[in-house]
């Protein structure tokens, strides 16, 4: 008995430790090392698009219509790339400092609002109701009777918007977490040029 409670101890051990590093992060509300979503966007213009998030780090590389760009967030800066034309600007990130001062569940709300695109003096939002989307719990927001987003750990897993009888549309169709996510996601491609 006591040898299987060593063995299951020890592979136990070896799990946790094989199971991922850990990234450094002040963003308190996202619960986990990392993640990789997939987007489908529809509506008047239709795509595709993935998140990468590991730590505090962020990239999402989206290829919409004709258009294929990257958003690089380092945390107090990033990089905006159009990847058609092959350049890029940098771009400073005050945001990360005011999250950084905030308590996770103040974290929440300021991103929340933001995905809302509500004002940071704005009343705080209440979800009408919880949605599964691609394996996920969300809370449903109302975005100014036009629409609503579906938000999961600060994070917009679906969003649906009705302007002049179009409806946009991008939703989460896979969300994983704790995977690898290599350095280079966070990378500018070689032949992107920074301007």
């Amino acid at each position: 008995m006591k040898k299987t409670i060593a063995i299951f101890a020890l592979v136990a051990a070896v799990m946790l430790v094989g199971c991922g590093k850990s990234y450094p992060s002040e963003i308190a509300v996202y619960k986990f090392d990392s993640a990789v979503i997939q987007y489908e966007y529809s509506g008047s213009v239709e795509g595709d698009a993935t998140l990468y998030v590991r730590g505090d780090q962020k990239a999402m590389f989206k290829s919409l219509g004709d258009s294929n760009t990257l958003e690089i967030d380092l945390g107090d800066k990033g990089y905006e790339a159009d990847l058609d034309k092959g350049t890029a600007v940098e771009v400073a990130n005050a945001e990360y400092g005011k999250l950084k001062e905030m308590s996770m569940g103040e974290q929440e709300i300021y991103l929340v609002k933001k995905a809302l695109g509500l004002k940071e003096g704005a009343e705080d939002p209440i979800a009408s109701l919880k949605k599964v989307i691609a394996g996920k719990t969300c809370n449903v927001y109302a975005i100014s009777n036009i629409g609503s987003a579906c938000i999961w750990n600060g994070i917009v897993l679906e969003k649906e918007v009705t302007i002049q009888d179009v409806t946009n549309r991008q939703v989460a169709v896979s969300v994983q977490t704790d995977v690898e996510v290599g350095d280079s996601r966070f990378e500018l491609p070689a032949s992107v040029i920074l301007q």
